[in-house]
């Protein structure tokens, strides 16, 4: 299963047997674990939407075009699966504000994967 969650929760998605693996631009201090730079988000865009306060549409639109449209959702999902049965992938934003993390798993599920966040 593939599941979406926060660094402040890296301890317990271990403890849960869960390997995590970053998917942000870039790792919080002493992070020690699996990266997938594919579905970041580019910093140049993100650094827009952030200091112009830009809509969650127009980052959901640049995020899907610059980083959902290059890759295919079965053959992320399967390279996630050769890391274990269970896998969250990580970014920095609590819930529930918006981020990239919620929508790369609307992308995962619009293709058929079952992706939620972690309880």
């Amino acid at each position: 299963m593939i599941y979406t969650g926060y660094f402040d929760r890296l301890e317990d998605y271990r403890k849960g047997g869960l390997t995590a693996v970053d998917i942000g631009g870039y790792s919080p201090p002493g992070y020690i674990g699996w990266r997938f730079r594919e579905l970041a988000p580019k910093k140049v865009w993100w650094q827009e939407w952030h200091d112009k306060k830009l809509s969650n549409d127009w980052y959901e639109e640049k995020y899907r075009e610059t980083v959902l449209n290059l890759l295919d959702p079965h053959e992320t999902a399967d390279r996630f699966q050769t890391l274990g049965q269970n896998i969250v992938l990580l970014c920095r934003e609590k819930p529930p504000l918006f981020c990239h993390r919620h929508l790369a798993a609307k992308w995962f599920r619009e293709n058929g994967i079952d992706v939620r966040e972690y309880e």
